[in-house]
């Protein structure tokens, strides 16, 4: 059990980015003290609340999250996919379910009467997604965190749901969002080494967001959505230019510029 619990305390330290220094300096006692204790994964019931304490986390939520680390993803079933396709609304409650809000989270996020949440549910349960239970609860029977086809038939609905979220982030500046979009020329080395960062951050930021999941209570708690998309600028396809209306040299099929769906614009 000793064990169980330390893995559970090292996952809330490395969530909360502390060090065995920084959690000494709170404890008062020495870096090695600190590294001996969780080297030998052993320690008196005083002593443990002494460290969660330290760390800013209430032992018995230690406790409950032993056992919780993120796992591997997992996937829906393209037949699944194509169904959630076409009801929208059923695929956004599943998405905020997965997330770990409660239906009745969701009611009061999306103004949903109770019947409605219920009906949702009954959907999600006849699809093989959750298990209902008394009153409005429902089982995931899908293991978290999923891991959705973006090439599939989802795709169109992904698109919408970013290009929404991005649009509001830009007109929410300056209380509530973060927007931050810019072009520069870099050795593809240089590149690489930023994707990588970013997909780091972006682990410790779902690391994060696990630890307040199940140590922290529904109502303290708050969505947040990361959008993030970097690779060589394909300006054709982003900022398309054709020739200018007055250029007398282009030809006819010239004049025109490609879309980002494959179509072509007018110039």
């Amino acid at each position: 059990m000793n064990g169980l619990i330390f893995d559970a305390l090292k996952r809330t330290l490395k969530a909360k980015g502390m060090t065995y220094r920084v959690l000494a300096e709170r404890m008062g006692v020495s870096e090695p003290t600190v590294k001996r204790i969780f080297h030998e994964r052993n320690c008196k019931l005083d002593r443990l609340m002494e460290i969660c304490a330290a760390a800013g986390v209430e032992l018995e939520n230690v406790l409950g999250s032993m056992n919780r680390g993120p796992g591997p993803a997992n996937h829906i079933a393209p037949e699944i996919e194509r169904k959630l396709a076409g009801r929208p609304a059923l695929l956004f409650i599943f998405v905020m379910l997965s997330e770990k809000f409660t239906p009745e989270g969701i009611m009061r996020s999306q103004g949903l009467s109770e019947a409605s949440m219920f009906l949702y549910l009954r959907d999600l349960e006849e699809l093989g997604l959750v298990a209902l239970g008394r009153g409005l609860s429902a089982r995931l029977l899908v293991e978290t965190p999923i891991q959705w086809n973006f090439d599939g038939p989802l795709r169109p609905l992904f698109e919408v749901t970013n290009k929404n979220f991005i649009g509001w982030a830009i007109t929410h500046l300056e209380r509530e969002a973060t927007f931050v979009s810019f072009s520069r020329r870099m050795r593809p080395e240089t590149a690489e080494m930023v994707r990588r960062e970013a997909e780091e951050l972006a682990e410790r930021a779902k690391l994060l967001a696990h630890h307040d999941q199940h140590t922290t209570p529904e109502e303290g708690l708050v969505g947040y959505k990361w959008t993030f998309a970097f690779g060589a600028t394909p300006f054709p396809v982003i900022m398309p230019i054709g020739p200018h209306p007055r250029d007398a040299g282009a030809r006819a099929d010239d004049r025109v510029a490609p879309a980002a769906n494959g179509r072509r614009l007018p110039a």
